[in-house]
C-alpha cells in the first residue's frame, strides 16, 4: 500500500490482479485491473505522479507448487498516471 498526498490510499488487489484506490472519503474503487498484474506489489509514487508497482508472482513460487517454480519472464514493472504527489513524510 502507499498513500498519495491528498489521503487516497492505493494497494494491490492480488485475488483480482488489479490495483484498488481507497478515496478519502472511504468510497473504493478499481485503479486498473490487467490479468499480467500478477501479485502486485512494493507500491511507490513517484515525483513525477506516477504510481509504480510490480508484478511479484508470489503465488507462483517453488513453496507453493511442491518445488516447481511456475513464475513466468518477463518480469514486469507497471507503472500508470495518478496525478498526484506522494504522502510528505514529517
Amino acid at each position: 500500500m502507499i498513500t498519495a498526498e491528498d489521503g487516497t490510499l492505493y494497494a494491490g488487489d492480488y485475488e483480482n490482479n488489479s490495483i484498488r484506490v481507497i478515496n478519502p472519503d472511504g468510497s473504493m474503487e478499481t485503479l486498473t485491473h490487467d490479468p499480467r498484474i500478477l501479485w502486485p506489489d512494493t507500491l511507490s509514487i513517484g515525483p513525477d505522479q506516477y504510481l509504480y508497482f510490480n508484478a511479484n508472482q508470489l503465488q507462483r513460487q517453488a513453496g507453493f507448487h511442491k518445488g516447481e517454480d511456475q513464475r513466468e519472464k518477463p518480469y514486469c514493472l507497471f507503472r500508470i498516471f495518478i496525478g498526484k504527489n506522494p504522502a510528505k513524510v514529517k
